[in-house]
């Protein structure tokens, strides 16, 4: 019984990283919509400083990002923004990957049977429309 616990609060771990992980991911849309910056290295300071709870202007004067009023940064300080093409795309496919990664393994670890292909599937079909659903809708809103 004490391992049969042990492998649900491992597996609570791992949605809850995966759950931390989505929401980081959409929160750099909603900042990089924002802030335009000139390297990788700039956006990753302005990632990290705000990540500790300061200002988007003290931020962006460290990095030497901009923050612009409109959602179109223009070059040279263009890097990493989000192409609105392919945002949705790109975070969509990293939800998909986190979930089914992390809760739908967790499945095929504990059961390890045919009865587990089936829950696995059935946990990726899940995956798929929960991403679908909550990633379009948060795009639409960065």
């Amino acid at each position: 019984m004490m391992k049969n616990m042990a492998l649900a609060g491992n597996g609570m771990k791992k949605l809850i990283l995966a759950v931390l992980l989505l929401c980081l991911v959409i929160g750099q849309i909603q900042v990089e919509a924002k802030s335009c910056c000139p390297s990788t290295t700039a956006r990753n300071v302005y990632n990290t400083c705000r990540l500790t709870g300061a200002s988007r202007p003290t931020c962006a004067k460290l990095s030497g990002c901009q923050i612009i009023s409109g959602n179109k940064c223009k070059p040279p300080n263009d890097h990493l923004t989000l192409d609105p093409d392919t945002e949705e795309v790109n975070v969509l496919n990293f939800c998909k990957l986190g979930c089914a990664s992390s809760v739908c393994n967790n499945i095929n670890a504990a059961l390890g049977n045919e009865e587990a292909n089936d829950a696995v599937e059935s946990c990726d079909q899940a995956c798929s429309s929960f991403c679908s659903v909550h990633v379009g809708s948060a795009t639409v809103v960065a």
